[in-house]
């Protein structure tokens, strides 16, 4: 699977994007911090399931990935939720850098 951008503004530290059937957004800085995922860059993550969210009309029960400066939502041991995990946390950390 495959994440990709659907917002990247160049005047916000927020970014939105999609990978499969899943939605994210993300607070992302140009540089690392302690609050970041692993000291990364990524200080919010949210990945939701976008039809399970319309279904329940509960952001948290469509969520496997919920972190805001510490893990509400972790990724589970299932294959599916680590891989989403993985590919949207490659494409934030290795985003181009916009305030520097």
């Amino acid at each position: 699977m495959k994440a990709e951008f659907t917002e990247f503004a160049s005047d916000s530290n927020w970014v939105s994007g999609t990978i499969g059937n899943f939605n994210f957004n993300a607070k992302l800085f140009d540089n690392g911090s302690t609050f970041g995922i692993q000291n990364g860059r990524v200080s919010k993550l949210s990945i939701w399931n976008q039809k399970t969210r319309l279904i329940t009309g509960s952001f948290f029960d469509a969520c496997i990935v919920n972190y805001d400066r510490g893990w509400d939502i972790e990724p589970s041991n299932q294959t599916v939720a680590l891989t989403i995990f993985d590919a949207v946390m490659d494409l934030l950390e290795n985003s181009p850098k916009r305030f520097e």
